[in-house]
């Protein structure tokens, strides 16, 4: 199952560059084929984006993604962890306040993972999964699907740069 990915975010004026993030589910739903239902199988993605403030200290971006098959086709699908992380020259991802990540459909919002505290020196932080239920239905149509991301930037964090600061992401998809 190949899928398409697109992207986009509200940035400040003059950052000069697009935060990009792989959605986690579509793409891990897209790495291939999937045996017998009562078989539980686990797939890592890996993805990125870049967090830059809005004058309010707020950030913004979303992914959709659309997949050539249906993805009715497969067994239940849930999140295990979704865990973002920073490389140096960042040494912790104290300067996110607050994040939350949710499933936007027509007919609502989902939440699907949260943070609200970041501890210091800790370069990677684990997100609390708050969707414990199959992610199937977000994919309305079977093949696209929509995350939007929306938080806080900590008011204490003066060390922007120009480009905002760059995040991976891991999630790991549960396929029953």
């Amino acid at each position: 199952m190949n899928g398409f990915i697109e992207s986009g975010a509200e940035h400040r004026v003059g950052s000069g560059r697009g935060a990009r993030w792989a959605l986690l589910v579509g793409a891990a739903m897209a790495m291939g084929t999937f045996g017998c239902s009562s078989i539980t199988s686990e797939y890592d993605v890996d993805a990125n984006f870049t967090v830059t403030p809005k004058v309010d200290g707020t950030f913004f971006w979303w992914n959709e993604v659309t997949l050539e098959s249906d993805v009715n086709s497969y067994g239940a699908a849930r999140l295990g962890f979704v865990r973002i992380s920073v490389a140096p020259p960042a040494e912790d991802i104290t300067f996110v306040q607050e994040i939350l990540g949710e499933a936007v459909t027509s007919t609502g919002r989902t939440p699907l993972v949260s943070k609200k505290e970041f501890p210091a020196k800790e370069p990677d932080v684990i997100l609390d999964v708050l969707h414990e239920g199959d992610v199937r239905p977000f994919f309305e149509d079977g093949k696209k699907v929509r995350v939007e991301w929306t938080g806080r930037t900590n008011p204490n964090f003066l060390a922007w740069p120009t480009e905002g600061i760059d995040v991976s992401v891991k999630v790991r998809l549960v396929l029953d």
